[in-house]
């Protein structure tokens, strides 16, 4: 490995001299683990490759290069070169207060070098440092009858929701009794980014409450597959920072699992400002705590200053409506059969709650 390498950031050597099966043998590999915060040139140099390799997307990789998130989330990158040259990058985060749930991704091989074995040690890398992390479930998101969903089958994750494919590094029993069995210690705060993966594992998580953004068309995986399943999170926090609003989260334990989630955001434009979108979504073990989950973050909105918070709620979701019906919310319009649910068109319903200007 190059000296400029060493000295971008921590680095980990996880294997030097890889031989590639076929039209590269005795061709030197480095495979390394790089954590952010990364110094630009090496930060730009897997930012470009992987807009290459995908030609789109987000990710929320840029920020993540930079270090921004690093005092909340434990963020590292694999790398494979190739003569100097980056030609494979497999990325993972987890929270640094809780690393019960990691988030896997993204991950992409230069297509010329596809088939020589470098994603599968790139990922086996992840897999095993993510188990030395203490990690339980992993998550990644990847479309149905790809080559990409064969690849990370082959390597033991299974299609759990949707788009959402899972690893378990323990036995199933064991993660559900450790991260959603404990129901002491419970208690509501500001969600962070160091709450991103276990927001985005409860948003997988089959429970019986739906959670309905109707603008944003962000959905819970009970009813629709979670397309947007890496972005739901980064994308909220970046409507919260432009227009203003935030999240709490409720959490349960010692390592405060996230077992519920609540969030409001103000309406865009200057006319709207006063307008506020509010939803939450509570892991059926702590249902109980729901009520107090969404007072507690309606109370906390008189920062944001409204007049008026709208509620989008299913009228098959009996345990949504009764917590707004106990708020006293008072519904103003409905939808008509406007969810194709289970093979049944359901209506909207829209609740108006208290404002706290």
């Amino acid at each position: 490995m190059s000296t400029a390498i060493m000295s971008y950031a921590m680095t980990d050597m996880i294997k030097t001299r890889s031989l590639l099966a076929t039209g590269l043998t005795n061709t030197d590999i480095e495979f390394c683990r790089v954590t952010p915060p990364l110094a630009s040139m090496l930060a730009w140099e897997i930012e470009s490759f992987l807009l290459k390799v995908f030609e789109y997307g987000d990710y929320s990789f840029r920020s993540a290069l930079s270090g921004r998130y690093s005092d909340l989330l434990n963020c590292s990158f694999f790398l494979a070169r190739l003569k100097g040259d980056i030609i494979g990058v497999a990325g993972c985060l987890f929270g640094c207060r809780n690393p019960a749930i990691a988030i896997v991704g993204p991950v992409g091989v230069s297509a010329e070098y596809r088939g020589n074995g470098i994603g599968t040690n790139l990922m086996t890398s992840v897999i095993s440092y993510l188990k030395l992390q203490d990690c339980m479930a992993v998550y990644l998101g990847v479309s149905s009858g790809t080559k990409a969903a064969d690849f990370y089958e082959a390597l033991g994750f299974e299609r759990y929701k949707g788009v959402v494919m899972r690893l378990l590094l323990c036995p199933k029993a064991r993660f559900e009794t450790n991260y959603f069995g404990s129901c002491t210690d419970v208690k509501v705060r500001r969600a962070t980014w160091g709450d991103f993966p276990g927001i985005q594992g409860l948003m997988t998580h089959p429970c019986s409450m739906y959670t309905f953004n109707f603008k944003r068309s962000i959905f819970s995986s009970k009813y629709i597959e979670p397309t947007k399943f890496l972005s739901v999170f980064p994308e909220m926090m970046g409507i919260f920072a432009k227009h203003g609003g935030f999240a709490n989260v409720l959490v349960a334990g010692r390592r405060e699992n996230v077992v519920g989630f609540a969030h409001i955001n103000r309406l865009p434009g200057e006319a709207q400002k006063h307008i506020a979108e509010f939803d939450f979504y509570v892991h059926d073990y702590f249902i109980d705590k729901a009520e107090f989950l969404v007072r507690t973050t309606i109370k906390e909105s008189t920062c944001l200053d409204l007049n008026k918070i709208y509620c989008y709620c299913l009228n098959c979701d009996k345990i949504k409506l009764n917590i707004i019906k106990a708020l006293c919310g008072t519904q103003v319009a409905t939808l008509s059969k406007n969810v194709f649910l289970h093979g049944v068109f359901e209506d909207v319903l829209v609740y108006e709650l208290r404002g706290t200007k």
